[in-house]
Order: C-alpha cells, then structure tokens, then sequence
C-alpha cells in the first residue's frame, strides 16, 4: 500500500451528513448547476502568530491543535535566522531563536486573545514537538535530553489557555535503546492515542502507540518478526472503545484491532478490509463517528466502516476558493451547515528563497449558502489525468466561472492514474525499461477508456495535460483549436512550440507552458544541423566523445521508440502507417549496432545502496540527456556539463532540433456541448495575466516576452541569493562544487531560446503504437526476423489500430 498520509490532525468532529453530488456522469442530457447543487461561503480568519516581524525568519510552520466551543488553538514552531558564522557557541541556546507560540483564537469573535510564548516554558535542553488542546488543556508535547548522560525524554506541559499558566508537568517516555519520533495523534471516544515510528538497528522498523484515557496511560508495540512496519497513515474508530490500526509494509498491509479499555492489540484478517488498500489520503481528521475524513483530488471524503465505503463530503467546486489551495488544506471541525479547513500554505513563486521554509497559516470557515450563485449555468467537465491543479490553472477556472454567464468548469478525475496502477507490483520494477513499460501499458488503458467515452458522446468537455495521450490526436476524439491560437503574435509568442504541436496540420492539444528534452551539451557537438545530430553524426559523437557511454538510458527496444516518436511526422501522415522509406531503416539499424540490449538495472546503477542524489562532480560530464523544465533545471545541467547551455536533438535521420514536452496542455472533446466557449478558457490560459503567474513558478511559457521577463528574474535571483539554493540545495544532496558552478548570465537566455526556437515538434507518445514497436522490434535487433518482416507485421498491427479507432 502506498503511504496515504503526508500530514494526520486529529481533532473531535461533530459531523454532519455526507452532501449530495453535485453533478452525475453525463449520459446524453446535459449537466447543469441547480438550485440544488450546494454552495458554501468562506471567512479566513487570520490569526495572531506571536512572531516579531522585525527579526530575520529562517523557517515558519503552524499547525491546528484543536477547538471546542469556545477556543479555536494554533500551535506555531520556527526559528529566527541564525548568524553561524559569527555565534558565540558558549552562550548559544537554541530557544533564544526557537519560535515556539500557541495562538488562542475566541471561536465567535475570531479574535486571537492570547499568544503563549512556549519558549519561556522550556530550558536549553527542551525541544517543541507539538501541541494538543483536549478538555479545555492545551497540552505541550516536547523532548528532553540531558547534557550529560545524553538521555532523552519526552515530557507534557499542560496550559490554560486563557491566561497561559502552567497547570501541570510530566514525564511521559524516556527512549530505551532504540530511537524513535511522535508521529500523529488521534482521537478515538475519550483515548487519545499517539504513533510512534521505530527504527532501531537491532530489529526491523515497527510502531509504539501511547494510549492515553480515563484510567491514565499506557504503551503498546506493534511490531512484526522479518517485517518493517514504516506508516501508520490512520487509525479508524470501530466504537468508542475499539479502534482498527491499518499498517502499511513493504508487503500486504497488515491490520490490528486495539481494545483501548485493555490496550491489547489482535491482529485481524486483512481481506477484511482490503477495501482501504485503495485509499489515498493526504490529510485526516478522524470524527467521534468512527470515520475518517480526508482531504483528495477533487474535494474531502470520509471513511464509512460500517458500510465499507468511501462517500463524498465536500466538492471543491461548492466555493469560490482556489482548489489547489484547498487540496493541502485538512479538515478540523465540522458542523452540519459548515466546516474547517486549515493548514500550512508555501509559496509557488520559484524565485522566493523564503518559499520552502516560510509558510503562512490558512484557516478557512466554509458555510452552506441558501443558494447557489451558478445555478441556471451548463457545466462543462474538465479533466485532468490525477484530478489535481496547479495554483495557476486552478485560478484560471475560479476567474472562468465567475465572469461567464452561461457555463461552469467542474474538474473531475473519473480516469484516475492510481485505479490503473493499482494492478502492478513497484517492487518488481529494477530499471528505467520496465518503468516505460509500466507506463506504456497504464497510458494505453487510460487513453483507451478516454478515447471510448469522447466517442460515445459521454466524455469531459476539456481535457488538461494529456498530451501523452496521442491516440486522442484526432478529429474523432478532439476538436482542432487552430482557431483560437490563430491570431498570435509570433513576436510575442514562440509559434514554433504551438505549431510543433500540431498533427497533420491540426492543433488538438495547445501547450501552455513546456519543458524542453534533448541531449545538453556544448554547442560545438552539434551535427550539421547546429541543432541536432543525424545517426551518423551521433554515433561519431557517441564513441569519441562519450568513449561508448551512451547518455540515453534505455534499452534497444525502448531506445528505438523515443527515436520513432521523435520523428513519428515522417512514418505516420494523415491515418496512414508508412515504414518502407530509407528513414525508418537507418533507425533501426542505428539502434542494432549501437544500442545494449536492455537498460542498466538500478542494481547496476546503484550498488551496495548507494543510491544517486546528484552529479558527482569529481568525473565532469561532457553531456546528458536532460529534461529542463524551467531556467532552475537549465541553469544547473549547465554546471553538471561544464557550462554547455544548449541542448541538441536525439539522434534522427534529418538531424532535427529538441523536442519539447507541455508542463500544461489543453484540449477540447470533439463532443464538447460547446467547443467555442471550451476555446475561451483556452484562450484564456495564453493571455499575459495566466502566462506571467505560470513563469513565475518556473515554468517556460509560450508567451515569448514574459519567458524573457522572467528569465531575467531568475537570471538576477541565481546569481545571488539564489545561488547556493540553484547549486547547493542549503547543503544538501546534489551539491555543485563551488569552483565548476557556472556564472548565470543573460547570455545563457540568449542560448536558450535559441534552444526553444530550435525544437521541432512535440513529443506526443501514442502508447498503443509505441507498445507494438517495443514487442516487435525485439525480433530484428536479435537477428531472429528481418527488418521487412518486422516491419509487414507492424505495420499491419498499427494501421488496423487506425482505422478502428475512426
């Protein structure tokens, strides 16, 4: 199972019944937003965090405690910045610096009416570790470890909230031999129960629970001979006195039943609730009803143990708050016409350095209005492969909805990337070929079911980011929006990446914002192109500059699909599969003479565990076979290969440029109830205001003027503050010695896009075409069939493929 929580609040719940779904699968009749359809108001209550503004923050997080009907708690841990260089280490004590405050919110004025300074709670050797508030206590988890034995403990303080006192203090645990970390704490009846991950050398890794309950305290290990137990995502309450512990291990999950009058744990037969292995949650609440409720995709669900299911609570298309926003947010408290989301919200701007340590409290109070402002509106589905959206394009339909008067963007995810992944086992996987495979296999079925619904009427109205998905590049499947990017500027707009896109002269899929692939390295490697390399050339570049060390990965078979796709315009024109001409047999030869049979495994790759966090600087690179996704993956590839600021095209038969590939697509169904107003949101997604606030998170744009303005950001934050984050990562893996870093410069803007003026098309992977060349293939490159043979019988297979899908 994967691991289902980043973040677990536990609070007590009063909840409410599940809401109504807002819209039904569409079956011929068109959806609308009704009277009906639930709309909620939102407050965001901004609480007093206790930090003094005038110092120098090095890192910020907040976190709810709890509530009850009078206080609403925020507990609040950080530091001010810290001059190491310049410290008296004799004096030094970490609290002097410790940002440590629990906010006391009033629940009806909303007002923060006390800011507790946890820090003048603790002593030198004290370190905050969270905060609960139960029965009107605020309750201070911290660690203790003395100086000189180097014990450690974990201690409570609890606190009244209204003047801040001291009501008790006391020893909770003191770590044995092994160390471990309080993970989570959940609220089952009257027991609070807290997780604790173990990963001790002298046994496999296991879980301690600390039971806390009428009767006091008590601990109960949860631990399995031969098995790691590394999560323990949530703890569901059967009653109020029985609690259900799913387990997730490098195997099956496994599941105890814990009698919290007891603290006994029995273990119990995971078929029973196999029906969990499928839920992925990235934040929870668990309610007095026994349910847990978590936030997903497309709104916040809840757990029903009796019924064995999942049902849906909240819709993130009830409100006019940005989804992205609310998808990081958990649920805290709920009542039948409201609820609580909150949580610890960090900046998208790429070129903030404050933006991954530096997070501002959200606390939002949602309210059910009596009507829906949208009601009388059509909904046009949208739909995006995982159900998630970037901050930007979540905007962008917030802005949608509100200035159109007839239609509603509801975001969907009914073809979910998990559901089709859900059949493989990850732990089988052992190189970059078989994650391809993997891949090939998971975009085909999902194109497929894609492609069947459009066809029969009952598919999304927009569809984002499936570019990959080329069977959909089609008349049957998309509409062609040629008219709706027609009017560019190609002054203002790299047209070379809309028109790439383009299939036999149609534009299904528009990119928005891209990255770029291809080989970087020096510009004097080039082939005769100055862009790219013909086979020839590569495999002069490959055996006398590389010394045989090929920079891309993959296998024969595998290798040979990315050199197809990359050139897929000459074998494959308007429905028609052409592989008799001179091309295709110089790619194939290429990749016979030239190519390793199969990928390195990662057990090749990575030996003894030592597993690849950056570029090992002591051997420098002449090449790589790279993928920039914005200017902070152009800038340091750049140093991995001492300086090279261009990035050439795979080997081809013409030597073409680079491909590119859409951080953002759009489409259109073909069956869209209305292609036109479809083509407003996507003229809406190239306009300044959407392409300026994508660059900003460091994303190449198609808006050529606003790449260059933020380029020339990046440029500025690179080469100073953000250095040592571009290099260095504060100190972390994948660090660039400090003599071989490159310069950041305007001159490598310049180089850049000449790099995106040279990419020649999109890479559009149509996976049931690239599967039948994988499995074919093979049988030439093993000399086992001749290249006509193989080729008769491809092509055979993918004409059909073809035509059926007319």
């Amino acid at each position: 199972m994967n691991k289902k929580v980043l973040r677990i609040v536990s609070v007590v719940l009063a909840v409410s019944v599940a809401l109504p779904i807002a819209a039904c699968k569409r079956s011929g009749k068109r959806k609308q937003v009704t009277n009906d359809t639930p709309w909620y108001t939102a407050e965001q209550i901004e609480p007093e965090l206790g930090v003094d503004d005038s110092k120098k923050i090095d890192y910020l997080y907040s976190e709810y405690a709890g509530s009850d009907d009078d206080y609403m708690i925020v507990f609040t841990t950080g530091s001010y910045y810290v001059d190491y260089d310049n410290i008296d280490w004799n004096t030094y004590n970490y609290n002097d610096y410790a940002i440590n405050y629990v906010s006391v919110i009033d629940k009806e004025t909303k007002d923060t009416i006390n800011s507790i300074n946890i820090s003048e709670l603790l002593t030198e050797n004290d370190y905050a570790n969270n905060a609960y508030y139960r029965g009107g206590i605020i309750t201070l988890v911290a660690s203790s470890w003395d100086p000189i034995t180097y014990d450690s403990l974990t201690k409570e303080i609890d606190i009244d909230p209204s003047n801040g006192s001291v009501i008790d203090t006391r020893e909770v645990k003191g770590d044995g031999e092994e160390s471990g970390s309080i993970e989570r704490s959940f609220q089952i009846g009257d027991y609070r129960i807290d997780t604790e991950y173990m990963w001790g050398e002298s046994s496999n890794e296991y879980y301690n629970l600390y039971i806390t309950g009428p009767d006091g305290s008590e601990k109960v290990t949860l631990k399995e001979s031969g098995t790691d137990i590394w999560d323990i995502a949530m703890i569901l309450g059967l009653s109020d006195t029985v609690a259900l512990i799913p387990c997730s291990t490098d195997g099956k999950d496994i599941y105890y039943e814990l009698d919290l009058t007891t603290c006994k744990a029995t273990k119990v037969d995971e078929e029973d609730y196999e029906w969990l292995d499928d839920v992925e949650m990235y934040s929870a609440v668990t309610g007095p009803d026994g349910m847990v409720y978590f936030t997903n995709a497309t709104g916040i669900s809840r757990l029903n143990i009796e019924e064995k299911a999942i049902e849906e609570y909240f819709n993130f298309s009830w409100c006019g708050i940005n989804r992205s926003l609310l998808s990081n947010l958990s649920i805290v408290e709920s009542s039948e016409d409201s609820f609580t989301l909150c949580g610890s919200y960090y900046s998208n701007e790429a070129f903030e350095r404050s933006r991954y340590s530096i997070g501002e409290f959200i606390l939002i109070e949602f309210t059910k209005a009596e009507s829906n402002p949208h009601a009388g509106k059509d909904i046009l589905e949208l739909y995006t492969p995982n159900g998630y959206l970037d901050e930007v394009t979540a905007d962008a339909i917030l802005e949608f909805n509100e200035d159109n008067g007839k239609y509603f963007i509801e975001v969907t995810n009914r073809y979910d990337y998990d559901n089709y992944y859900e059949d493989y086992d990850y732990d089988e996987i052992n190189s970059d070929d078989e994650w391809e495979k993997l891949d090939l296999d998971v975009t085909a079925a999902m194109s497929n079911d894609l492609a069947m619904d459009i066809m029969n009427g009952d598919g999304p109205d927009i569809l984002l980011n499936t570019s990959t998905f080329g069977q959909l590049n089609d008349d049957t499947y998309l509409a062609d929006l040629s008219k709706y990017v027609g009017q560019l500027d190609s002054d203002k707009y790299f047209m070379n990446i809309i028109d790439g896109a383009r299939i036999d002269g149609k534009l299904y899929q528009v990119p928005v914002s891209f990255s770029i692939q291809g080989i970087q390295t020096d510009a004097s490697y080039a082939g005769a192109s100055g862009v790219g390399f013909t086979t020839e050339e590569y495999e002069d570049f490959l055996k006398n500059t590389l010394n045989g060390d090929d920079v891309i990965p993959s296998g024969q078979a595998l290798y040979f699909a990315k050199l197809f796709n990359n050139m897929s315009d000459k074998f494959i024109v308007n429905g028609k599969v052409d592989f008799s001409g001179p091309e295709f047999e110089e790619l194939a030869e290429y990749v016979k003479d030239n190519v390793r049979e199969v990928a390195k495994t990662y057990d090749e790759l990575y030996p003894d565990d030592e597993y690849y966090y950056g570029y090992d600087m002591e051997e420098p690179l002449v090449a790589g076979y790279s993928t920039c996704y914005g200017f902070n993956s152009y800038f340091y590839s750049a140093s991995e290969y001492q300086g090279a600021s261009t990035i050439l095209g795979l080997p081809s038969a013409d030597g073409r440029g680079p491909t590119f590939s859409p951080n953002l697509s759009v489409a259109v169904s073909a069956q869209a109830y209305d292609v036109d107003a479809c083509g407003e949101f996507v003229k809406l997604l190239l306009g300044d205001n959407v392409q300026r606030k994508l660059g900003l998170q460091d994303n190449f744009v198609v808006n050529r003027e606003i790449f260059r303005e933020i380029g020339e950001i990046a440029v500025e934050y690179y080469s100073g503050e953000g250095a040592d984050e571009l290099y260095g990562y504060y100190g972390g893996f994948g660090g660039v010695d400090d003599s071989q870093r490159t310069i950041v410069s305007e001159d490598m803007l310049d180089d850049l896009e000449e790099v995106i003026e040279s990419c020649s098309t999109m890479s559009s992977n149509d996976a049931a075409i690239t599967l039948i060349l994988v499995e074919e293939m093979p049988a030439y490159f093993s000399g086992q069939k001749d290249l006509d043979d193989v080729i008769e019988i491809m092509q055979d297979k993918i004409q059909t493929i073809l035509n059926e899908r007319k």
